[in-house]
C-alpha cells in the first residue's frame, strides 16, 4: 500500500514538473514572438518616419559612422533578412543569453551595419537561425536599418571550433559573419560553431539570381 502510495506521488510529482517545463517553455515562445512583433513594427515605423523605406544607404564613410554612434546604446539595431531562407530576425545589441532568447545578437565589438570592417551577428540553431544550414554561396543577406538597408552577398561557409573567434576580426571589405552552433541537430552543447561570411553589395550592383550549393569541402576549407 505503502509501495503504491509513493508510486502515485511520483506521477503526480512528475507530471507537475513536466507542466511547469511546458508551461516555462511556452511562456517563453510567447515573449520572444512579442519581442519580434513589438520591435519589428517599430523598426518599420522609424524607416518611414525617416523616409528611408526599402532603400539602400549611400553617401560617406564619415555620415554612415555618425549616423550609427548611437546605435551601440539601443536594445535593437536592426533587422536581418535571408529572403531565399524565409529568415527575418530582430537584431538585439550584445550577445547576452536573454538577448539570444529574444533575438539574434550584435557582438558589440564588431563593426554595425553600414560602417567599414566585419558586422558579427550570433543567433540560436533551434530558432532563428535554423534554416541556416541551407545557405547557399551568393545568396542575399539584407539588414534592415532606420538608416537604410545593407545587402551582402554570401562568400562562404565553414565549420569551425568554438574558439575561433578570429572569425569577428575586422574585414577589409565591409562584410556581415554570421555564427550559430553546429551541428545543427545536436542534442545538448554543440561541439563546433557554423560560420557564414558575406560581403556587402555595391549599391549600384545588378542582383545575382543564380544561388549554388556550398560544397561541403568549402566548409571544411574555410575559414584557413
Amino acid at each position: 500500500m505503502n509501495a503504491q502510495r509513493w508510486m502515485d506521488g511520483a506521477q503526480s510529482a512528475l507530471f507537475i514538473v513536466g507542466f511547469v517545463l511546458l508551461a516555462v517553455w511556452f511562456k517563453g515562445q510567447s515573449d520572444t514572438a512579442a519581442f519580434q512583433r513589438r520591435e519589428s513594427r517599430a523598426l518599420d515605423a522609424a524607416i518611414g518616419r525617416a523616409g528611408a523605406q526599402d532603400a539602400v544607404v549611400r553617401g560617406s564613410e564619415s555620415r554612415v559612422r555618425a549616423r550609427n554612434a548611437s546605435s551601440r546604446t539601443r536594445r535593437v539595431i536592426g533587422r536581418i533578412e535571408i529572403p531565399r531562407l524565409g529568415i527575418s530576425a530582430m537584431i538585439g545589441q550584445g550577445i547576452e543569453p536573454r538577448i539570444l532568447e529574444l533575438a539574434v545578437g550584435h557582438v558589440e565589438t564588431t563593426a554595425q551595419p553600414g560602417e567599414p570592417g566585419n558586422v558579427g551577428l550570433a543567433g540560436h540553431r533551434d530558432s532563428f537561425f535554423r534554416g541556416l544550414g541551407n545557405i547557399r554561396e551568393r545568396d542575399v543577406i539584407r539588414i534592415v536599418t532606420a538608416r537604410g538597408t545593407f545587402r551582402y552577398r554570401v562568400q562562404w561557409g565553414a565549420v569551425v571550433e568554438p574558439g575561433r573567434v578570429d572569425v569577428f576580426d575586422s574585414t577589409a571589405t565591409p562584410s556581415v559573419t554570421l555564427v550559430t552552433c553546429y551541428p545543427f541537430d545536436a542534442i545538448g552543447p554543440s561541439p563546433q560553431r557554423f560560420v557564414v561570411r558575406a560581403t556587402q553589395i555595391d549599391p549600384n550592383a545588378a542582383a545575382v539570381a543564380v544561388a549554388t550549393p556550398l560544397a561541403r569541402a568549402e566548409f571544411q576549407r574555410r575559414p584557413s
